[in-house]
């Protein structure tokens, strides 16, 4: 007895991490769409999982700024609006700066991990799957925070990442039908990525910052076409 009660946690736990992973996966691919409305119970049934780790899987993906409560009316995927854009990039800027300005650049393994990361996020976009080019992309972001060794910094990273992903998926499935366009801004991506890393490993602090700042510009203007379109961009970073 004292075994199975030792072994339940452990499990609910590892339930709750599974569920978790796959609603935000459906979050990130649209599956799930801004503002829909999440059904507990049905998701009880579809992922086989009891009421715990359901309800820590959507607790989790509270925090992470996925989900939101709404009084009396249950969890519901947060909607994504332009103020919600423009503030993003704002923070977004702050946190990428941040990062690169706090980075240790000496940092154990960090070229290492990054040159690992973008190897897996190479093979994502030659096989055009956006959900592991998102990932691997924000994975590659969230190595350079921890560079800081501040959790609040990398707290932060790692929040405005997910919703990062949230946004690029918008752009992926625009640029998928434009197959030029697609690989035109991927093969820029991978140039900057590799720029930021060839900074790091030169100890260029003015470079890395530079270079990352330049990357969340190519961001902010990817979004800023989708929303707008080409040529109008519907705000700046400063």
């Amino acid at each position: 007895m004292r075994q199975e009660s030792k072994e339940a946690p452990s499990t609910e736990l590892s339930l709750a991490v599974a569920a978790t992973n796959t609603i935000r996966d459906r979050i990130l691919d649209l599956t799930l769409h801004p503002g829909a409305q999440l059904d507990e119970s049905m998701l009880r049934d579809e992922l086989g999982i009891s009421r715990t780790p359901a309800r820590e899987a959507l607790n989790r993906l509270t925090t992470e700024g996925l989900i939101e409560t709404r009084p009396n009316r249950g969890f519901f995927v947060r909607p994504l609006d332009l103020g919600d854009v423009t503030h993003f990039f704002e923070a977004y800027l702050v946190s990428e700066r941040s990062s690169a300005h706090y980075c240790r650049l000496s940092h154990p393994h960090l070229v290492e991990d990054l040159q690992s990361i973008q190897v897996h996020h190479n093979w994502a976009v030659e096989n055009e799957m956006f959900l592991e080019i998102s990932r691997h992309n924000a994975a590659f972001h969230i190595r350079i925070a921890e560079g800081t060794e501040n959790e609040y910094l990398i707290s932060f990273a790692s929040r405005l990442h997910n919703i990062a992903r949230r946004l690029a998926f918008f752009v992926y499935q625009r640029e998928s039908g434009e197959q030029q366009s697609f690989q035109r801004s991927q093969r820029r991506i991978v140039d900057e990525h590799v720029a930021i890393i060839d900074a790091i490993r030169n100890k260029d602090r003015e470079q890395f910052v530079a270079a990352i700042t330049d990357h969340a510009e190519l961001f902010r203007r990817r979004i800023a076409d989708f929303i707008e379109g080409k040529g109008k961009p519907i705000f700046t970073l400063t």
